[in-house]
């Protein structure tokens, strides 16, 4: 590892550790069922504390709780399927979604993001080589028990062919190789499962409308 990715990385660890020692706390209905989305989370390189919450109760009911949790400073958007909640706290940025499910329960997405590492992962590189004038869409990743799950979108102008062969560069220069079972390879589409040593790799790619798109998901598990 190179002495500015070692660098970077103390930095990345820093700043994690100053948001676990201070996440806001969070209310909780009583008789749901909380279910945390990875011990350590980054979405777009922010620094992320998630939980998805079960519950018996109507929406209504719920986003009566959570109004009062966050008293009257909030911000509210009504979404087609259900609302969000809004709230700055400190240096932490609070949202909760709020949506009926077709079982007839209720799903809460509560999170917390840290807004002071937001700033500092404004341009933080998304490890990966892509091939020029790619733009990242999403980048999510998400530590369980020492293993790191990483999954990349991105978009480009490029043809599949052309990204598959400079991804497979990339992939293999990474320790990930071709699983031996074939994949669904045509010009418009691309799917391969990937292995190598303690890590595994799905690699995805749709051609539409003059544009490529891949969602590239990585997993070590040391």
């Amino acid at each position: 590892m190179r002495r500015s990715d070692v660098l970077l990385s103390a930095l990345l660890l820093a700043g994690a550790g100053r948001s676990l020692a201070a996440w806001p706390e969070i209310a909780m209905p009583d008789g749901a069922r909380i279910e945390s989305i990875g011990e350590q989370v980054r979405l777009n390189g922010v620094p992320m504390r998630m939980h998805r919450v079960l519950s018996s109760q109507s929406p209504k009911e719920l986003i009566g709780f959570y109004r009062d949790a966050l008293g009257s400073r909030r911000a509210e958007q009504p979404l087609p399927d259900g609302l969000v909640l809004a709230q700055e706290r400190g240096d932490y940025f609070v949202t909760v979604r709020i949506k009926a499910l077709s079982s007839g329960s209720t799903e809460v997405l509560v999170s917390a993001s840290d807004m002071v590492e937001a700033k500092r992962s404004a341009t933080r590189p998304p490890d990966m080589n892509f091939p020029a004038d790619s733009l990242v869409l999403s980048d999510m990743e998400s530590v369980d028990s020492a293993k790191h799950s990483r999954q990349l979108v991105v978009r480009n102008g490029h043809s599949v062919a052309a990204n598959v062969r400079h991804l497979l560069q990339s992939l293999e220069a990474r320790g990930y190789h071709p699983d031996a079972i074939p994949g669904k390879h045509t010009g418009t589409e691309y799917v391969q499962f990937f292995k190598g040593e303690q890590r595994e790799a799905l690699l995805t790619l749709t051609r539409k409308d003059s544009l490529t798109q891949i969602v590239l998901t990585t997993i070590f598990n040391p």
